[in-house]
């Protein structure tokens, strides 16, 4: 009797001990906590914006004719250099017996080809010099018919240059009803080129607001989870996960349009969100100073 009653007893020690640490590890599942990232739930308008991207060319370009065929006797600029309308670039001894003839600029600019040497001769049907105005610049623009209404119903975009952060405002000066040879329709916009920091042949970005979406509840664009072509977002509460089901009205980049049940100032998830599930225990992570 013996014999049977203590591998029993072993057995019975073994069942608790295993159930026992079974019941641990649930509880420490049942204790983990998420850490996540959080934001706020907004309200206002949300607008959809379209881009467009484009180069830069200068407004204007001076070529410098000379009035008469001869040998350059003296050159007053090199390239790069800054003139004024007026100034006088070169002198030349006309080959038709006129004398010494100054040679001035037709406008003002900077000195970007310079093709005359002293001593060297020029003709009078052939460039001296080229003058492009950089204060002033262009940015050309190719769109389709659809897009075409954008730049017709604003009189100014959003512009950024490539490599460059700051943003500046440009004027659109013209918009052609005809296509050209590729069946896009070029767009014209100009800007001041302050400090000169931006150069002809530069990358620009346009961007113009295609449809508004007026008074809305706004979340980040990361807060968005995706679940089985369902969408939801994450609000904390109590240090607690609340799943909350949305529908996206319009999305950009970083802010999204949404009807949902929530309120504006809400706390939602933004980062962590993809490992939560509704009523799972959370931490805030704060930002770092």
């Amino acid at each position: 009797m013996k014999k049977i009653v203590l591998p029993l007893l072993a057995f019975l020690v073994l069942v608790l001990a295993a159930c026992s640490e079974q019941e641990t590890d649930n509880a420490g599942e049942e204790e983990s906590v998420t850490p996540v990232e959080v934001d706020e739930v907004t309200h206002g308008d949300l607008t959809i914006e379209t881009q467009f991207y484009g180069r830069v060319t200068p407004e204007s370009t001076a070529p410098v004719i000379p009035p008469t065929a001869g040998e350059v006797d003296s050159l007053e600029v090199e390239k790069g250099d800054q003139v004024e309308e007026g100034d006088v670039l070169a002198t030349i001894t006309s080959a038709e017996g006129r004398g010494n003839i100054d040679v001035e600029a037709p406008a003002d600019g900077e000195v970007t080809s310079l093709e005359a040497n002293e001593g060297g001769m020029v003709s009078n049907t052939e460039p001296l010099a080229t003058i492009v105005d950089l204060d002033n610049l262009l940015i050309e623009v190719k769109v389709t018919a659809e897009d075409l209404a954008l730049f017709e119903d604003n009189d100014e975009a959003e512009v950024q240059f490539a490599d460059q952060d700051e943003k500046i405002t440009g004027t659109i000066e013209y918009a052609s009803p005809v296509p050209d040879d590729t069946g896009l329709y070029p767009v014209e916009l100009s800007f001041e080129n302050e400090d000169n920091a931006i150069k002809p042949g530069m990358t620009a970005v346009v961007r113009l607001p295609e449809k508004v979406v007026k008074d809305t509840l706004l979340v980040p664009t990361a807060a968005l989870v995706d679940d089985s072509g369902e969408s939801l977002i994450y609000l904390v509460e109590d240090d607690k996960a609340v799943e909350v089901p949305v529908e996206i009205t319009e999305t950009q980049s970083d802010v999204a349009a949404i009807e949902a049940d929530v309120t504006e100032g809400d706390t939602v998830v933004i980062k962590g969100q993809l490992t939560l599930h509704d009523g799972g225990k959370v931490s805030i992570k704060k930002e770092e100073q």
